[in-house]
């Protein structure tokens, strides 16, 4: 008789028992076998598992038309002699088939599908005075282990949760998904929705209020006229409150519900910044006379600024005599104006050299001198000379205040660099190759130069030696290093460039030429 085993297997593989006849055969990994779309069925789902008898993985090139296929149980598959089959199963159920090749041969093969139950998710809409701190809860009807997702994850402690906690203050409509743990792809699940209202929003009056006397702030939290307001100002429970007085006015707020919430703001009322400006000033044109609009009262601002001299700074300098006008705007838009006469004496005026280059090297004996005219009341350089000139011995910023009978004072900088903007190349006339230690190589010597090309050639005019920068040197040897030069005259040519001033403007190329003896 036919011997079978029954066998669990997944969703795209199987064990099967093969028989020819009566004898049972052993069964290889390309035999046919039943493959599935999924092997699991949602209870009252409206799709199908589909099934198929896979004879290809056995013989690829077989026809599949000379096939017999022959399903059960043949009452619950849509075709019990057809190769593909699909199925709506009621419960969990062992499908198998007996395929038959054109051969002769039997094989048979069977799988499992797994009907999950059908099921519902149940959960409550939730209202509170505040939704901070409220647990959402929801449960399915059947004993399954769930997945549980919760969407939007908006203000929630953890949207994989069961039951998440709100972290914030919100009124939101969720979707709660439960879906049977374990499944892949394709996956048992239900939803709901869950209505979350928090009955009474934060309380919020606004930033502290500045305004302009005479004015009227309208003090306004927004909420329905249903709800009941309790302002601290006596009497008052209307749900806006209109203040014409300086002062801290708070209100306590019940819904119907019975949910209270309370907040406070504070309404400044002024007749404009208060400025400590004196009504003249005076000063010195060098300095220049500045004068600071700050108000000493800084509670009504921030502030804006207008000086006469276009300035919108707190503070602004003027170096003439003028009638100085500011206007300071506080937070409310209230305004004070000041009207100021400026008396601005004139500070000593004399020529002072700007920023200049000196060539201190080429000419030692050359005596730099700064001076300032004479007649001046005083002199401070900043070396504490008192003098009206300052000898300048090297590079270094130099200053002197100047001041006149008056009292004014005019100070002056200059920076003296140290640059000498005329080149030298120095080409020695001979040297002495003769290993005694002493002006043993020919060595290219110079300042500010840039760019060089030094050229060596022998009386025949080849060129022996070839250097490009200032430092280089020549110990006598011929072109190929293998032999010493002989002891006779060279004749150089060099092609430079230099800087002409400080900042580096190069020169064009200039050109010089010499000769060289050796001696040893």
């Amino acid at each position: 008789m036919k011997q079978m085993t029954e066998m669990n297997r997944t969703q795209w593989g199987c064990l099967f028992l093969a028989l020819v006849g009566f004898a049972p055969l052993s069964r290889s990994q390309s035999d046919p076998y039943i493959a599935t779309s999924q092997n699991f069925y949602c209870a009252g789902s409206e799709d199908n598992v589909s099934m198929y008898c896979n004879v290809l993985a056995f013989d690829p090139n077989t026809n599949v038309v000379d096939w017999t296929f022959a399903w059960s149980p043949a009452a619950e598959v849509s075709d019990p002699a057809a190769q593909s089959v699909t199925v709506t199963p009621t419960n969990t159920t062992v499908y198998s088939a007996v395929m038959t090749a054109p051969d002769g041969t039997v094989y048979e093969d069977d799988i499992t599908i797994t009907v999950y139950p059908e099921f519902s998710v149940q959960a409550s809409d939730a209202s509170a005075c505040s939704t901070i701190g409220l647990n959402l809860s929801a449960e399915v009807d059947v004993s399954n282990a769930m997945d549980w997702m919760w969407e939007p994850a908006v203000g929630l402690s953890n949207a994989t949760a069961q039951n998440p906690q709100l972290l914030e203050e919100l009124t939101q409509v969720y979707t709660v998904t439960a879906t049977i743990s374990g499944l892949g792809g394709a996956s048992c699940a239900a939803s709901t929705e869950v209505q979350v209202t928090s009955i009474f929003p934060s309380l919020e009056l606004g930033p502290d209020v500045v305004a302009c006397s005479e004015e009227t702030v309208v003090i306004d939290p927004g909420l329905p006229v249903n709800y009941t307001y309790e302002w601290t100002t006596a009497g008052e429970v209307m749900p806006v409150l209109e203040v014409t007085n300086s002062g801290t006015f708070g209100v306590t707020v019940t819904s119907p519900e019975g949910c209270e919430n309370s907040d406070a703001i504070t309404v400044t009322f002024t007749d404009g910044p208060i400025l400590n400006l004196p009504d003249s000033a005076t000063g010195c044109a060098d300095a220049g006379l500045t004068l600071d609009a700050t108000p000493s009262d800084l509670t009504t601002g921030p502030f804006g600024y207008q000086w006469s001299n276009g300035s919108n700074a707190p503070d602004a300098t003027f170096y003439e005599s003028t009638m100085a006008m500011v206007q300071v705007t506080d937070a409310g838009g209230c305004t004070s104006s000041e009207s100021i006469w400026l008396e601005v004496l004139p500070s000593p005026s004399f020529a002072f050299p700007g920023d200049t280059a000196l060539c201190f090297d080429d000419f030692p004996e050359v005596t730099y001198q700064l001076a300032v005219p004479a007649g001046f009341a005083g002199y401070q350089w900043m070396n504490g000379s008192t003098l009206n000139t300052f000898q300048v011995e090297g590079p270094g910023v130099y200053s002197v205040v100047v001041t006149n009978n008056i009292g004014c004072n005019t100070e002056r900088y200059v920076t003296v660099v140290d640059f000498c903007s005329e080149p030298l190349l120095f080409v020695p006339s001979a040297f002495t190759p003769d290993g005694d230690g002493l002006n043993e190589v020919l060595r290219i010597e110079g300042r500010n130069l840039v760019q060089l090309d030094f050229e060596l050639f022998s009386r025949w005019g080849n060129l022996v030696w070839r250097a490009d920068s200032i430092g280089d040197y020549w110990h006598g040897q011929g072109p190929d290093r293998t032999h010493y030069v002989q002891d006779e005259l060279y004749i150089w040519k060099a092609k430079y460039r230099h800087f002409t001033d400080p900042d580096g403007q190069l020169s064009p190329w200039l050109q010089a030429t010499g000769s060289v003896r050796i001696i040893r």
